[in-house]
């Protein structure tokens, strides 16, 4: 569906092209993509809608198991790109949600949670997210955990507004008319102690001084995207 804004595309080309990441990035991101479709319980003949699909590592494992997939996308070159893929795309800004004909099994939301401007958004988003979804439908959301970011949370990225933790998170699915919750730690791939272990030693490294310091050295800028590779992030499903 059609509904083109150039801002939208200035306001996330340093994903689209400008911020790609590595092979290495690549290969982890799309393992972590694949950890969370399992925590998420994802099957074959349900009805999937992304908000915020980005590159797409999500969509491309629910396009390759042949499942209903819809995706809202802001970003132009993204948007085409999921859309030659197979997928069904609405170009837009969220909330509001666009009007669906049809309600969903699982709705999506991967490091998308953390731009919304506030409060007063995120709240309006996920009680419009219920009642998109089937009875039973559950609403996946994966975001940075603030008390293991810190400042990295601020300095990473401009749009990052709505201060995300796993009792927040839970909160807001709570107040947003979800009636069970279950959710845990990732950090990559690892869940657990693991995860806590080595986010929390990761988030200790001085790159992001160093970044800091030396703003124009592609060394620094890239351990540093290393480092923010290996924070800790909230995986929580709520259920209607």
């Amino acid at each position: 569906m059609e509904n083109h804004n150039t801002e939208n595309d200035a306001f996330f080309n340093h994903f689209s092209q400008r911020d790609k990441p590595t092979q290495a990035g690549t290969r982890l991101v799309k393992a972590t993509a694949r950890k969370i479709f399992e925590y998420a319980d994802i099957a074959s003949g349900q009805s999937i809608l992304e908000i915020g699909p980005g590159r797409g590592d999500f969509a491309d494992l629910c396009l390759e198991r042949k499942i209903d997939y819809s995706a809202i996308e802001a970003n132009h070159p993204m948007a085409e790109s999921l859309e030659n893929k197979g997928a069904k795309v609405v170009r837009a800004l969220v909330p509001p949600l666009p009007a669906f004909d049809k309600k969903f099994d699982t709705v999506v939301m991967l490091n998308v949670m953390e731009h919304m401007n506030g409060m007063q958004d995120a709240l309006e988003l996920t009680q419009q997210v219920r009642h998109v979804l089937k009875p039973k439908g559950t609403f996946v959301i994966s975001s940075p955990d603030y008390l293991n970011w810190r400042k990295h949370f601020f300095n990473c990225d401009f749009s990052h507004n709505y201060v995300t933790t796993r009792r927040r998170l839970e909160q807001l699915l709570i107040n947003g008319g979800f009636s069970s919750v279950r959710n845990c730690h990732l950090c990559g791939t690892m869940t657990g102690l693991p995860c806590f272990l080595i986010s929390g030693l990761f988030s200790r490294l001085p790159f992001g001084f160093l970044n800091a310091a030396f703003s124009e050295s592609k060394l620094c800028y890239k351990l540093y995207k290393i480092q923010l590779t290996f924070l800790r992030k909230v995986l929580i499903v709520g259920q209607t």
